[in-house]
């Protein structure tokens, strides 16, 4: 129950410790922070994060993604226990949604990875956009290599510019990364390779490792040089490589709406596992 009127301030470096304390304790809490952690996420992002005060305490928050494009995502939010989410939710969200508008972001989205939260972004007038389906590899024999002009080689640091801009062209808002989860994901990452063509990267991909499960974080190919077997040459030579390290189970995240990439990952063994989650989206009136 709310005992006072909300107050909603701009997060500060100050409110750290009271932010990680609601992050970490409060059963209401949405994180979708890919490779990152929550203290980590709010040092690094230039994002947006705004907290809901209910005196002198902290009882909410909420952070988006920076703008890339028109699209920003919902990154983290929180209400503290024994207080109604939905009134502390719509409080930081008009916040949030003035914020965006002001950024020239256009659209937001987020990844329903939390059943409590589908009735209240609900009511602030999101929709289901698509649905992030899960694939998983298990062993056997790998299809005969792809016969493909390209030469795959690991990626360094200098490669990054160019491998965020094939992200950009590969993919469409809100479905981009950000410089931050680029960098991130490259520093976690078991394996890095890009597809030389020419002296030109002209496709990457991303996995990383947990234990003995790895995953594809993420693979695109230039819109240019698709059709050229350099997704496959990449995806094939990531399953080797895992392989011959002992690693039989891989994953792999895509949109349901992208078939061309369902194709790809089935014509190498790869299945849906069930693990299906839908993103919601919300377009911002100016």
């Amino acid at each position: 129950m709310l005992r006072t009127r909300l107050r909603i301030t701009a997060y500060e470096r100050r409110h750290r410790g009271d932010l990680l304390h609601l992050s970490y304790y409060s059963r209401w809490t949405h994180l979708h922070l890919d490779w990152h952690k929550v203290g980590q996420w709010i040092d690094d992002e230039v994002g947006s994060v705004f907290l809901a005060w209910q005196g002198e305490e902290l009882v909410g928050y909420i952070g988006l993604s920076a703008a890339l494009n028109g699209s920003s995502w919902i990154r983290l939010l929180g209400i503290g226990d024994g207080v109604v989410p939905g009134p502390v939710i719509q409080a930081l969200w008009q916040r949030a949604q003035m914020q965006c508008l002001r950024s020239g972001v256009s659209g937001v989205a987020v990844l329903m990875a939390n059943s409590w939260l589908s009735a209240y972004v609900h009511q602030l007038g999101f929709a289901c956009l698509d649905n992030i389906v899960t694939l998983s590899h298990i062993g056997g024999e790998l299809p005969a290599a792809p016969i493909s002009p390209v030469n795959v080689v690991p990626a360094g640091d200098d490669d990054l510019p160019r491998i965020l801009q094939i992200d950009h062209l590969a993919f469409a808002p809100p479905w981009q990364m950000t410089s931050c989860d680029l960098w991130q994901a490259f520093r976690i990452s078991s394996s890095a390779t890009v597809a030389m063509l020419e002296g030109e990267i002209a496709g990457y991909q991303i996995s990383t490792r947990h234990q003995e499960t790895g995953h594809l974080a993420r693979l695109a190919v230039a819109p240019i040089h698709q059709g050229q077997q350099i997704g496959s040459a990449l995806l094939h030579q990531l399953l080797r490589g895992f392989s011959q390290r002992g690693i039989s189970m891989v994953t792999v995240n895509t949109q349901r709406s992208n078939h061309p990439s369902q194709q790809l990952y089935r014509q190498y063994g790869f299945f849906r596992n069930g693990f299906d989650h839908e993103v919601w989206h919300k377009t911002l009136a100016s």
